[in-house]
Formats: structure tokens, C-alpha cells, sequence
């Protein structure tokens, strides 16, 4: 008797996908769930919003109002949630100015759900299409802010919304930034992996790569990175600086590590960021900030 296997191969593969889908996503994120204040605890009056991210996943976030015409959506870091943005927030809305979004990926925070790589690239276009149907972005300047992994997200989104070159936007109904500013950014996410855990690094796929992306910009952007990040090698974000288009800015921060840049920086960083924000929309060139 004889037995034919037809896509053996094939369905041996897909049986294995999830479970290292799941060990992934398990490695890479850690997402921090606890809640215990919010921006009026701070004195800063918002409004709670629950919106829908991939699959209908219901994602929680602030909408922070502020003078001035600028709004600015901020995409946090790893094992970290909107709770533990709240005094830069504050900061940042008292000496810079604007409106905020602040959201949770899902698994983070409120969000439901659970982080995968796909799904938090999805959380990021369901807040810029928040920010376009709820009318914030009228008439205001968006400025896109991310922390850490949340820089990947905002290169991996500004291109896919067509803030790139021609032609590459793929989704209108949300906004685009005319501004980005990326805080210890990584290189690409398999370089992480090398640094994080080499042994498995083989594991992590090129999927979030801003070496790759940030070359594609055509709007201004802002590298901020602590000298002595102990996560994010420095070098990394001046290498994604060398590789940006114009106009572009680098701020290294003396003595900052991967997070807190801002009580290190004190004035001078709400200052590079108020100038920054502020500049010529077709100035060529900025220049580093030492």
C-alpha cells in the first residue's frame, strides 16, 4: 500500500509558525498593564478614547487639548504603557505646547488583546485615523513622537502613509506627519536581537528595519539619544541619523541613558524640540546638536 503526502512539508511548517510566533512575541514584548493615574492627576484635562485597532481590537488612549497648532501622537516604548509618559507629557504641553494623543498598543495598558509586531503597526494607523476623523488634526501641525520601539512604528507608518517619497502612501484616510521626532531608536530590530539575545536572534525578521525606512522620509525629522543608552547602543541612532534625508537634526543628550532624556536634558530638550518643530517647513538643513 502506498501513501501519498501531499504538502507534508508545507503543513509541518505552518504547524510550527505559531508556537514561534508566540515565542516571539514573547520575547520581544513586555507590555506593562497597570494603570494607577491620569493626566488629571497631573493637572492636564483630557478625554478618555476607546477606538478600534486590528481586528477590531478595542485600544484606550488620552486625548490631551493645548494651545498652540500643534498635535503631537506619541508612540511609546517597550515594557512601558501611556501611564509612564505622563510627567514628560506634562512637561512637553507646559513648555512646548500642543495637543496630545497618547494610546496603548494592544496588550498595553487598557488595549485589549495581546503585542504582536503586526498588530501594533496596525494600533499606529488606527490612531492617526482617530486623529483625522475626530477633527484634532485641523488646522494643526501633527507631529509624530516615538520612544524606543515606538520609533520603529512611527518610520514604519510615516512611510506607509506617504510621508516617502511619491507614490507610497497606502492609506489616505489617516494623517499624515509633518513632523517626526524618534527617541534612542534602534537600527532594525535583528540588529537588537543580536545585542539583546544573540543565540536567538535568528528568530527575529528584518520586519522593523529604520535603517531601511527613515531613508525614505520627505519630512523633517528629529534623532534624540541619550550617550549612554545601556539598551540602544548610541551609535545606532547616529548611524540612523547619517542615513536620513535632509532636513534632519541629531541631539545627543550628555549623559542621558535609554529613557528620562528629559530631566537630563532639562531646558535645552524642550528647547531643541521647540525649535525643531518651529523650523522653516522647507529648510534644507539642519545639522547636529551636540
Amino acid at each position: 500500500m502506498k501513501y501519498v503526502v501531499v504538502g507534508g512539508g508545507a503543513l509541518f511548517a505552518t504547524f510550527l509558525s505559531a508556537p514561534i510566533e508566540w515565542f516571539k512575541n514573547a520575547l520581544l514584548f513586555h507590555p506593562n498593564t497597570v494603570i494607577d493615574a491620569t493626566p488629571a492627576d497631573y493637572g492636564l484635562a483630557y478625554e478618555a478614547v476607546r477606538f478600534g485597532g486590528q481586528d477590531d481590537t478595542l485600544l484606550h488612549g488620552w486625548y490631551i487639548p493645548g494651545p498652540g497648532e500643534l498635535v503631537f501622537i506619541w508612540f511609546h516604548g517597550n515594557a512601558g504603557n501611556i501611564r509612564t509618559r505622563l510627567e514628560h507629557v506634562r512637561l512637553m504641553h507646559d513648555q512646548v505646547g500642543g495637543s496630545h494623543l497618547l494610546f496603548d498598543y494592544q496588550g498595553f495598558g487598557l488595549s485589549q488583546g495581546s503585542p504582536s509586531i503586526h498588530g501594533i503597526l496596525a494600533d499606529g494607523r488606527a490612531a492617526a485615523r482617530l486623529i483625522q476623523e475626530r477633527g484634532w488634526a485641523q488646522g494643526k501641525r501633527v507631529v509624530f513622537f516615538g520612544a524606543s520601539l515606538g520609533c520603529a512604528v512611527v518610520l514604519s507608518l510615516a512611510v506607509a502613509l506617504g510621508a516617502a517619497a511619491p507614490g507610497e502612501g497606502i492609506e489616505p484616510r489617516a494623517i499624515t506627519p509633518d513632523r517626526i521626532i524618534l527617541e534612542a531608536p534602534f537600527y532594525s530590530l535583528h540588529a537588537m536581537g543580536r545585542i539583546v539575545l544573540p543565540p536567538l536572534a535568528f528568530i527575529v525578521k528584518d520586519n522593523l528595519n529604520s535603517a531601511r525606512l527613515i531613508t525614505q522620509l520627505t519630512v523633517p525629522v528629529l534623532i534624540i539619544h541619550g550617550k549612554q543608552d545601556e539598551t540602544v547602543p548610541f551609535q545606532q541612532g547616529r548611524e540612523l541619523y547619517n542615513a536620513a534625508p535632509q532636513p534632519k537634526r541629531f541631539y545627543a543628550v550628555s549623559g542621558g541613558g535609554h529613557s528620562g532624556l528629559y530631566e537630563i536634558g532639562g531646558q535645552r530638550y524642550f528647547q531643541t524640540i521647540q525649535g525643531f518643530v518651529d523650523l522653516v517647513p522647507n529648510a534644507s538643513s539642519l545639522g547636529p546638536t551636540e
